[in-house]
């Protein structure tokens, strides 16, 4: 395949995730469905609630190894490779804003 037609196609299936039109005037998408397409949507959940309060029974304790306790081990050995990376990544995330949270409501406990 010549260099010019794989541009071609790139720019084309670019244009069509953008949502502009391309050279045939097709839209495979409008540019609002690509934004939202970006959007999370975060929702409480009894697991959330439930995450919440073994990472304050974690930080109470000043555990040696926080994110290990709040995983759910079961779970993380049943994932495969890359799955795993990406669950304990989102682990920590998590316990970084739950101990975020902690820190600040402790620390309003003690303004008071």
């Amino acid at each position: 395949m010549p260099n010019y037609e794989l541009k071609k196609l790139a720019m084309n299936a670019k244009n069509r995730l953008i949502g502009n039109k391309t050279k045939d005037g097709q839209t495979s998408r409008n540019k609002a469905a690509v934004l939202n397409s970006n959007i999370k949507i975060k929702t409480i959940s009894l697991t959330d609630e439930n995450f919440d309060n073994r990472a304050r029974e974690v930080i109470l304790r000043d555990a040696l190894d926080p994110i290990r306790e709040v995983m759910d081990m079961e779970y993380y050995k049943s994932l495969s490779p890359n799955m795993k990376d990406k669950y304990r990544l989102d682990i920590i995330e998590k316990y970084l804003a739950c101990k975020k949270k902690f820190d600040l409501e402790e620390e309003r406990k003690t303004v008071l």
